[in-house]
């Protein structure tokens, strides 16, 4: 894939088979979450201070992902929830 590069929103091309890897130890259903957005498309907000690091957002979750330049593997680093309420931090995770 080559270097990351930074901008106000990134847009990521995956191709069908690309690997998201769990390093927390996350839900299935977080993990089906994620490769939903990746697959779909959805735009990444990248980290400023962190080359190839990004948000992307669901209706009720926020991941934290690395994306690999040397593989385009995508590696759930951390989720929070979207809004603060109870009911969505508990399908967070």
């Amino acid at each position: 894939m080559g270097e990351c590069c930074v901008s106000e929103r990134a847009e990521m091309t995956v191709s069908n088979h690309f690997e998201v890897k769990d390093l927390r130890n996350h839900s299935p259903e977080t993990l089906q979450t994620l490769r939903g957005l990746v697959a779909s498309g959805t735009g990444m907000r990248p980290d400023l201070k962190r080359p190839c690091f990004y948000e992307l957002e669901s209706d009720t979750c926020v991941f934290y992902v690395y994306v690999s330049p040397v593989d385009g593997s995508v590696e759930l680093l951390a989720t929070w929830p979207r809004t603060p309420s109870v009911e969505t931090q508990a399908r967070c995770h």
